[in-house]
């Protein structure tokens, strides 16, 4: 009878334990407040977009709000190491790009996205545009490359200092090219250095040049993208103009490493449903900045980085 009695006091202790809010698993409690997206920009640039767009549309899937804090400084890296070293518990999130391993690969960072749970890749920029003032000598990269080829380093191209922007400028070089690289600043500094005259050739955000493509003040020479654009279907990609040069930024998602998998899978779950699926979502970045929806999940993520990554390791910084 005693024996019964504890039989069942156990049985009953043990269904109580199941039942108690600390038993739950991560996913459950999680998100257990805001979280907050870390973009390692200021505000009003394409990094910025992104997050805050995003988070728009995941706010309503994950019933949280998602503010966006801006973090400045050494080309990404101090907002990204302010994630990095934030708590693992799901509420801090970094939204990066491509150029976060160019920061690796230049030693501008001591850190890669591997020190990260990466959460899958949210979108992919269209391609920066090589433009020159419309009254350039050059109409197409097979003129220009041969006049560096002729007199090199007698043609100026923008370059920033260990960023994107210089790994083109080296990929370029390293099909035969003799461009002189001239730091002039960031994307809006260069196009007024072009426009002004000031340097030969600039690369340049698509949406950042296309008015001015449009209304004659610029020539577009040559797209960064894989395939042609849409937005710019004039201009041809620089690789099939006979030069193996493509580079687009893929912008990806990253929590502090030790963060649940489980958590990670939701908040992938969450941002497959917004960027396949949410028809608002898609026109917004099409309005923007010439973009269509791109997703990868994050086995298919690690994959894209690891070969953009041997692509940059293969430029000496």
């Amino acid at each position: 009878m005693i024996k019964g009695i504890f039989s069942t006091i156990f049985s009953f202790a043990a269904a109580f334990t199941v039942a108690v809010p600390g038993s739950a698993t991560a996913q459950d409690q999680w998100p257990s407040g805001p979280i907050q997206i870390v973009v390692p920009y200021g505000a009003g640039g394409d990094t910025d977009f992104h997050a805050r767009v995003q988070a728009k549309y995941l706010e309503p899937i994950l019933g949280v709000a998602m503010p966006v804090i801006n973090v400045t400084g050494a080309g990404g890296s101090i907002g990204a190491r302010q994630a990095k070293d934030a708590a693992a518990d799901g509420q801090t999130v970094l939204l990066f790009h491509t150029a976060m391993l160019v920061n690796t690969a230049s030693g501008l960072a001591d850190f890669s996205w591997r020190d990260f749970e990466l959460a899958g890749i949210s979108g992919r920029e269209p391609g920066g545009i090589l433009v020159v003032k419309a009254d350039a000598p050059w109409q197409s990269m097979s003129d220009l490359i041969d006049a560096t080829k002729a007199d090199p380093g007698a043609i100026d191209l923008t370059t920033n200092t260990g960023a994107t922007t210089y790994l083109v400028g080296a990929l370029l070089n390293n099909t035969g090219a003799g461009f002189n690289f001239v730091d002039v600043g960031g994307s809006a500094d260069r196009l007024a250095a072009v426009l002004g005259g000031n340097v030969d050739v600039s690369q340049n955000p698509l949406g950042q040049v296309k008015p001015y493509i449009d209304n004659g003040e610029l020539r577009g020479l040559g797209s960064l993208a894989e395939a042609r654009t849409a937005a710019l279907p004039d201009v041809p990609t620089i690789a099939e103009q006979g030069y193996d040069v493509a580079f687009q930024y893929s912008y990806f998602y990253l929590f502090p490493k030790g963060t649940a998998q489980e958590v990670v899978d939701k908040f992938a779950e969450a941002l497959k449903a917004v960027v396949e699926n949410n028809p608002d979502y898609a026109e917004e970045i099409r309005t923007t900045y010439f973009e269509e929806p791109y997703y990868r999940a994050p086995d298919d993520a690690a994959k894209e980085l690891d070969a953009a990554e041997s692509q940059i390791n293969s430029v000496e910084f």
